[in-house]
């Protein structure tokens, strides 16, 4: 299923790359969609840890941007260098912006974090898309809003992908 194929009403979860693509421009049909939740002509849910991821990874983007770090040094340059974290704030306006999305914003639970450990053990996810599909189950959401292919193995779930990026860009 593509991003496109959401109709109006339908309740999706959206994942952290959706946010990433959109507020880094790389994708107009993850920005339509995310504006379509605005208006509430979609039902977007997310959550606390995807709210994390996209800050993180965010933050990580605009230090290479600015070419204050490389792609591969990155995460440990920053951690060593806090004086460069300390010029980065665009990634915080981005994420800012996501309340004006009506989204509802899920929290992170014990439950939840416990459920996720019988997704691992069942469809072989790493932690974090374990997660999501945790959060999903405990609110009876089927649709996820998501480039990452590994969400394809998870049979009860309905994965709605953009469809304007690069093959390499999705995972």
């Amino acid at each position: 299923m593509t991003l496109a194929e959401l109709r109006a009403g339908d309740r999706v979860f959206i994942d952290a790359n959706i946010f990433i693509y959109h507020f880094g421009g790389r994708s107009e049909e993850c920005k339509i969609r995310l504006e379509r939740c605005a208006r509430r002509e979609l039902l977007g849910y997310s959550s606390t840890a995807i709210l994390a991821e996209v800050l993180h990874r965010l933050m990580v983007a605009e230090a290479i941007a600015k070419g204050l770090v490389t792609a591969k040094t990155a995460v440990r340059k920053l951690g060593e260098q806090p004086e460069l974290v300390k010029q980065l704030t665009q990634y915080q306006d981005d994420v800012d912006k996501i309340p004006q999305m009506s989204l509802t914003i899920l929290d992170l639970t014990r439950e939840i974090v416990t459920a996720s450990a019988e997704v691992r053990k069942d469809e072989g996810l790493l932690t974090n898309d374990s997660l999501v599909v945790a959060c999903m189950r405990e609110q009876g959401l089927t649709k996820l809003a998501t480039a990452n292919g590994d969400f394809d193995r998870v049979t009860s779930l309905e994965v709605c992908k953009p469809t304007d990026l690069e093959e390499r860009e999705t995972t």
